[in-house]
């Protein structure tokens, strides 16, 4: 396939007309212009990470796509879905530009399908009366033609973070024994952990008890502020010890390879030499640490009590996980559950994972649940949750197939081409 090269134009997109608070935005736009170049594929998170620079960006530009990497600059559900939209308006009207495809790496993965969500169905499923904050009507979202989640996770990453093991919110050394995942008597091994089904159970239960206790805790701090009585006037800091956001903070199965570590069953898979076969997909990362919870810095979770209230998620108390599978949460409740999302979502969808990273399995898991026409899935051995390779010389170069494979995908005349 022809490479193209490609510059970088840098746009600060209108957010709600207050001066230097507009949306951020790098388009990467092939010098040489083809068919390819009437799709554009947005990349946006949360303000928690940067996907201006965004590695898909580059390469997906060098097959002639325009690629924009964009970073919303609101938190609050409204907020940040409208900044969504901006950025979807403003693809919709570049030049030259016909189709414009979401792509949701990551935690993004679950914004993303939200966004889609809503713009084809509406926030209806999204008003219980008894949530804890009520979520906005928004009306008349702008739907984008295409969705590809790419090593999308499950949508309740503030969960699986959380270390049950900690005895106060604030303080990562004070530890539980029976519920402690580096306690050689649990099963952890410095080397590769092997947890027993007891544990598992055991420290899984344990999570969700936690969650729900800092709901709890953050109610209760909600209405002291809205008393006048709180530490601030409108909010609150949460410090959550061992709660802290990122790939090599999710626990259990960072230890132990085996829980998330297979699809259920055989997929298109993208190899070395870039053909695809068909097969069960096992994953080849590698068991570490998460990140200690007696560290501050990425150990911990800083968020917000009201922030904890909004994004609001609701489990059984059989919640748990095993090799291929999750159970016992309430996804319809849940905006940011991606399985949920993509039973609404109609337009065609790619689900895409990485067997290097853990969120693979999650790829299999949106398109069973995905109830589009025109759905794919496919798993990309050896590539890492960022898409490089783990091994150059067993799996190649991982984000260059990827990026031939995708643009191909993208390109398949009568999906957002004739």
């Amino acid at each position: 396939m022809e490479l193209f090269e490609y510059t970088c134009e840098y746009h600060r997109l209108n957010s709600g007309g207050k001066p230097f608070a507009g949306i951020p935005l790098a388009l990467y736009v092939p010098k040489e212009r083809t068919e390819a170049s009437s799709i554009a594929v947005l990349l946006m998170h949360r303000s928690r990470a940067d996907f201006t620079s965004h590695v898909l960006c580059g390469e997906l530009a060098k097959h002639g796509i325009i690629t924009a990497g964009a970073n919303p600059r609101h938190a609050d559900p409204e907020g940040w879905i409208r900044d969504y939209e901006t950025a979807v308006k403003f693809l919709k009207s570049y030049p030259g530009v016909k189709k414009v495809v979401l792509l949701g790496h990551s935690q993004a993965g679950n914004y993303m399908s939200c966004y889609q969500y809503i713009a084809e169905n509406g926030t209806d499923r999204f008003k219980q009366p008894d949530r804890l904050v009520p979520f906005p009507e928004i009306h008349d979202l702008t739907p984008a033609d295409g969705l590809m989640l790419m090593d999308a996770n499950w949508g309740i990453m503030e969960v699986l973070c959380l270390d049950p093991a900690v005895r106060q919110l604030d303080n990562g050394w004070g530890r539980i024994p029976e519920l402690d995942l580096y306690n050689p008597e649990n099963g952890y091994d410095p080397n590769g952990s092997h947890y027993s089904d007891e544990f598992i159970h055991r420290f899984q239960k344990a999570q969700i008890d936690f969650y729900r206790g800092l709901l709890e805790y953050s109610k209760e701090r909600v209405e002291l502020i809205e008393k006048g009585r709180g530490k601030f006037l409108d909010d609150e800091p949460l410090y959550i010890a061992g709660g802290g956001m990122g790939s090599d903070n999710n626990k259990l199965f960072i230890q132990d390879p085996r829980l998330f570590g297979r699809t259920e069953k055989p997929c298109k898979t993208l190899l070395k030499d870039g053909s695809v076969v068909e097969k069960i997909n096992y994953t080849v990362r590698k068991p570490q640490d998460n990140v200690r919870s007696t560290y501050y810095t990425r150990g911990a979770f800083k968020t917000t009590v009201r922030e904890m209230l909004m994004e609001e998620r609701r489990f059984s108390d059989d919640f748990g996980y095993n090799e291929y599978s999750m159970w016992g949460d309430e996804p319809q409740f849940n905006f940011l559950r991606t399985i949920a999302n993509v039973e609404g979502i109609t337009v065609p969808t790619l689900c895409t994972g990485n067997t290097a990273s853990h969120e693979f399995v999650n790829a299999e898991m949106n398109y069973n649940h995905s109830i589009s026409k025109d759905k794919d899935l496919i798993m990309f051995e050896g590539a890492t949750h960022e898409f490089v390779t783990a091994d150059m010389e067993l799996y190649g170069d991982t984000l260059a197939n990827i990026g031939t494979w995708v643009s191909g995908w993208l390109t398949q005349p009568g999906r957002f081409i004739e």
